[in-house]
């Protein structure tokens, strides 16, 4: 709440009367209520948009067993991104929410693309091999992207959306958040017993009949709608669902069932906390959440990989 607070009113001469005001009786020739009552939509997406990637990167790194597992590292948000220049290239007055699905798509493209290497590759029990992949498939997806956009002079375009810089959020992109997380969210708790199961091996998973076909097909569906669904408004935040989930074990613990609640809250605050120090970095610009995240994810993932962190859960 002190963090939100802060964000909407940044700058403000009297924050408090403002946001009174703007609650009783809002006034739209009032220039301070117009700025906050824009920036509560951005905060609010920032909200959502932290808790989604928080999430999907609990779920992903739940279905490989492997705490390195991330969304953005793996490709999937590339695959979402490249769906979503396809789509600006050859429809360009497309709707947001046909953007989502196309983005949604690209995410289940690219998650198929990582199974086929997997399956290729003999040393899959590896915990390095799934980030390997997922670099390549990402790196593919991603130069696919930036050819799109040079070809059909999109770059410009593209930059403000793909370094997700959240002042160009507006209201009604706040509602597309909404359905998709809270489904998700209630499937995470709701089925909190199984997934604390499924953590373990398959053959002993499947010794007790568990239908572990029937979760990993869940858990993917839901990170490849809440991962599609966030790029496709924000654009490409990488390294929360990398970060957030080793911060959420340091303070919680390896419980599954404290996690589901824990991880999205705290990527949430994350992420609105970004976004404020963004724009004391490079004052008076604002340097995108994006740009944040990546210069404290990098030297996280690399002393993760080095540590040997990325294992199994321990269980």
């Amino acid at each position: 709440m002190v963090v939100c607070f802060c964000s909407l009113t940044f700058e403000l001469a009297e924050p408090r009367s403002t946001l009174q005001a703007v609650v009783t009786a809002y006034d739209a020739t009032d220039k301070e209520q117009v700025i906050l009552l824009s920036r509560i939509a951005r905060v609010s997406v920032a909200l959502f948009a932290g808790a989604a990637l928080a999430l999907s990167g609990l779920l992903m790194q739940l279905h490989y067993h492997n705490t390195l597992a991330d969304p953005s590292l793996m490709g999937v948000n590339d695959g979402a991104s490249f769906a979503v220049v396809l789509m600006l290239a050859f429809f360009s007055d497309a709707s947001m929410l046909q953007r989502i699905i196309a983005s949604i798509a690209g995410s289940f493209v690219a998650y198929l693309l990582i199974q086929m290497g997997l399956k290729k590759v003999k040393s899959n029990r590896s915990p390095v091999a799934l980030p390997l992949i997922g670099l390549v498939v990402s790196m593919i997806l991603g130069s696919l992207t930036t050819l799109v956009a040079s070809y059909f002079n999109l770059s410009q375009s593209m930059t403000t959306w793909y370094s997700s810089r959240l002042y160009r959020v507006e209201w009604h992109q706040v509602r597309y958040f909404i359905l998709p997380l809270l489904l998700a969210l209630f499937f995470s708790v709701m089925l909190r017993k199984q997934f604390t199961v499924y953590r373990y091996d398959q053959d002993l998973t499947v010794a007790i009949g568990m239908e572990r076909k029937k979760y990993a097909a869940l858990l993917q569906g839901l990170v490849v709608v809440l991962t599609g669904v966030t790029v496709a408004i924000v654009g490409r935040i990488a390294f929360i669902g990398l970060i957030v989930p080793h911060m959420a074990r340091l303070v919680v613990g390896n419980r599954y069932e404290k996690l589901v609640i824990f991880v999205p809250v705290l990527g949430a605050v994350l992420v609105v906390t970004a976004d404020y120090a963004g724009r004391f970095l490079n004052y008076p610009f604002e340097t995108p959440v994006g740009i944040m995240f990546a210069m404290i994810g990098v030297p996280i993932f690399l002393w993760l990989i080095k540590t040997g962190k990325g294992q199994s859960y321990h269980v």
